[in-house]
């Protein structure tokens, strides 16, 4: 049977009801209302120089005052009298010297470094802007290609097409196309100078219909009956049947 301190938990409100297990392994923790808290600060007693004295000594280099705390508007004037000094040697300096202009590059218009190991000739701004000189054409001379094309006024050193100024075509006239045959390759004469005779030509396969179809299957069926019946008879059996070979 249940004690009369158990019974009389049921009765209570849930929020102030002990939680399960409450003693056995788990602690009951008290709960204390805010205000019910008793806040009280006790006023601070600070002896000595005041925080104002000390950064007026260390900084302004000002002998500190004998009263425990000096007020702020006794100090002010002071601080004020020894920062003036500071400000008018600072007034002469706070003007922006103008810094000379740099010196710009003639070929890219860019401003000239100073650091001697990266030169500014060797920079790709500056290889950029400069007219390079191309090597001469690779194109053989001597031959009568070039030669033809030179009459007509096409110069493969100057890296234009051919034409009029101002309406050149392409700059190489010939285009160089893959070849994956050797039609072309000889002259047509053999060693002795004798042409050579023609290949025929390869003929052309035709296609069959259906009933061509039908009638090839059927002909390709007889023709491999009578290679095996001839490979599978027997002369005597033939001739003691009296059936022709």
């Amino acid at each position: 049977m249940a004690s009369d301190e158990d019974y009389d938990d049921f009765n209570l409100p849930p929020e102030t009801q002990r939680p399960f297990t409450s003693g056995i392994r788990r602690k009951p923790v008290p709960f204390v209302r805010s205000s019910n808290l008793d806040t009280t600060s006790t006023p601070s007693t600070s002896s000595g120089r005041s925080i104002a004295d000390t950064y007026l000594s260390i900084v302004m280099k000002q002998a500190p005052s004998t009263s425990p705390s000096t007020p702020a508007h006794a100090l002010s004037p002071t601080r004020a009298t020894n920062s003036a000094p500071a400000t008018a040697q600072a007034s002469p300096l706070s003007e922006p010297i103008p810094e000379p202009a740099p010196e710009l590059c003639d070929v890219c218009k860019l401003p000239l470094g100073t650091n001697p190991s990266t030169p500014h000739e060797a920079s790709l701004a500056h290889q950029v802007c400069v007219t390079h000189s191309h090597p001469p054409s690779h194109i053989d001379r001597t031959r009568a290609g070039f030669r033809y094309l030179a009459n007509q006024g096409w110069d493969p050193d100057e890296r234009l097409g051919l034409g009029a100024s101002g309406r050149e075509g392409i700059r190489e006239p010939i285009k160089a196309s893959m070849k994956f045959d050797t039609a072309a390759l000889g002259t047509g004469f053999d060693q002795d100078g004798d042409p050579l005779p023609k290949k025929p030509a390869p003929v052309k396969v035709q296609k069959l219909n259906a009933k061509q179809v039908r009638k090839k299957a059927a002909e390709d069926k007889a023709r491999g009956e009578r290679i095996m019946r001839a490979f599978n008879q027997d002369e005597r059996v033939l001739k003691y049947l009296g059936e022709d070979i």
